[in-house]
């Protein structure tokens, strides 16, 4: 798969290097692997990552040890701040995300992936319409569209060119879904 280089569709503007004092505070979408099809996702508010696996939900991971793991195996990361939620404050938005991560068992074929807890929080705080089949660059553009951004940090990106740009991947449905059972068919064997 290529990246469209010369296409200002499903790309973001890199602001510095992430730092956990930065990370912190606020509510962060994280994308680990992010060169790689597909990347893993999950959220990061008030300095604790959730995310849903291929071997479960994963909670209360906090903001220094994920940053720790992912400078140790040099994973290209990037942080996506959400615009402030104007009513609900950051630890509800957490307890309730906590609660949408653990309604599924685990990243599964055409039933869940690591995405699938995400668009149900931002259904729930940005009314963003829920749409089951869509890809992670695709909901970015969406919330791009409505302004739910606030900036983007990276980590251990490697851009061409020193570019402040970070191109997503583009992939398909079908191969999000072939991944998904190749990874968990992986764990089964193990």
């Amino acid at each position: 798969m290529n990246t469209l280089k010369n296409h200002n569709s499903y790309s973001i503007t890199l602001s510095n290097n992430a730092s956990t004092e930065e990370l912190s505070y606020n509510s962060w979408i994280v994308i680990l692997h992010s060169n790689r099809i597909p990347p893993h996702i999950g959220i990061l508010i008030n300095g604790s990552y959730n995310s849903l696996t291929i071997k479960g939900p994963e909670t209360n991971v906090d903001v220094s040890v994920l940053l720790k793991i992912i400078k140790q195996k040099k994973i290209e990361t990037v942080f996506i701040k959400l615009k402030k939620h104007p009513v609900f404050s950051l630890d509800y938005q957490n307890e309730i995300f906590q609660i949408q991560v653990k309604k599924f068992t685990q990243v599964k074929p055409n039933e869940a992936s690591c995405l699938s807890p995400i668009k149900l929080f931002l259904t729930e705080f940005y009314a963003i319409q829920l749409m089951e089949k869509e890809l992670l660059y695709e909901l970015v553009e969406r919330l791009k569209e409505n302004d739910y951004l606030d900036k983007a940090l990276g980590l251990n990106i490697k851009n061409e060119m020193n570019s402040k740009e970070f191109y997503f991947p583009i992939y398909s449905y079908a191969e999000l879904q072939d991944v998904i059972l190749k990874e968990q068919t992986n764990l089964y064997k193990k």
